[in-house]
């Protein structure tokens, strides 16, 4: 129950971000580090996506002024930051990550460890000994063009897709579908997990494609997009595209964080940048920035029915990792065969 009252903080943010983030820009050591962080003068973000960070920079400023943040968004930056490092080249701060970046960084020890509760991060949740800071957490979601379904009219569960009125009707993204089913091999067993894969790609004969899923509905070819990251579709909600949504059961979470590299060339912004992440305040600027959904709103009936408990939940944690990971690398050679 503890960790389902969190989650409904987490979508409450934006109404408390105001006099949350007073009190923490003006603790001592945050204003401290504010001032070595001004005299570095930038902090370097990198991440798996751009639009998952090109917002840092405006939003970071409006609360610490005088501290650029250059950015790079890009599949690779792993593999890159990894080479770099093996190289003794380290061109960048923060990496804003998933937890399978996470391990990644840590194992390798590329990341910093740090003390997040002496910044006044309150109820701060860290992963891989304080390297990570976790400061979001995405859904994974199904989507619909609204003028051909109604949420009313699809399933309420992963499983409710299998049903044969589906068939030739959903899309998915290839490297999405298997990370799916690791995750749900967390409640469901392996076993169960790679059999629901099985049957979408040979009985439903759902269309794999790694081309944006949302052209595919627009155009009608398709009507539902099936295990997609809720912040694709924040930020087509933003852009005045707005797509249906429907969260099916159990509800799962994805964590991304931030993570300061052991040998950042700005070490007091970096710090000071993936703290601010972690706050209400910056987390309420993502939601500004990328866009919100209909159960963002602390008032919806999915966050009183998570609050109360009524909902099976995921959450992805480090422990868990090899188990994903090995329903994942199960579900890959089952989707490589039908991806288009």
């Amino acid at each position: 129950m503890r960790k389902l009252k969190s989650l409904l903080l987490v979508l409450m943010v934006v109404s408390a971000a105001g006099a949350a983030q007073a009190a923490w820009k003006d603790e001592p050591a945050v204003k401290a580090l504010y001032e070595k962080a001004k005299q570095e003068g930038e902090v370097v973000i990198w991440g798996p996506a751009r639009s998952e960070i090109e917002w840092v920079e405006a939003a970071f400023s409006k609360v610490f002024p005088g501290i650029k943040v250059p950015f790079v968004g890009d599949n690779d930056v792993f593999t890159r930051a990894i080479t770099e490092a093996r190289g003794g080249r380290h061109q960048f701060d923060v990496m804003w990550t998933s937890i399978n970046g996470g391990i990644l960084l840590s194992t390798r020890n590329l990341a910093a460890k740090a003390d997040w509760q002496a910044l006044g991060v309150k109820n701060a949740e860290t992963a891989f000994d304080g390297q990570m800071l976790f400061a979001n957490r995405a859904l994974w979601i199904v989507t619909f063009n609204p003028d051909k379904a109604k949420a009313a009219d699809l399933p309420d569960t992963w499983e409710g897709y299998l049903d044969p009125k589906f068939k030739d009707k959903m899309i998915a993204n290839p490297f999405l579908l298997p990370r799916l089913a690791g995750s749900l091999s967390l409640s469901w067993g392996e076993d169960k997990a790679i059999d629901f894969v099985r049957k979408l790609v040979n009985r439903q004969d759902i269309m794999l494609t790694r081309a944006p899923r949302e052209t595919f509905l627009k155009s009608g070819e398709r009507t539902i997009a099936l295990g997609e990251i809720d912040g694709t579709y924040r930020r087509q909600a933003k852009l005045g595209n707005p797509y249906g949504v429907k969260v099916p059961q159990p509800v799962v979470f994805t964590q991304f964080g931030s993570m300061v590299m052991a040998n950042a060339p700005h070490p007091n912004a970096a710090r000071l940048l993936a703290a601010w992440l972690a706050t209400d305040e910056g987390k309420a600027a993502r939601l500004e920035a990328t866009g919100r959904l209909e159960y963002d709103k602390p008032d919806s009936e999915f966050a009183r029915r998570l609050a109360a408990g009524q909902i099976p939940v995921i959450i992805e944690k480090p422990e868990d990792a090899k188990r994903r990971d090995d329903a994942i690398n199960k579900a890959m050679p089952i989707v490589a065969r039908r991806e288009r």
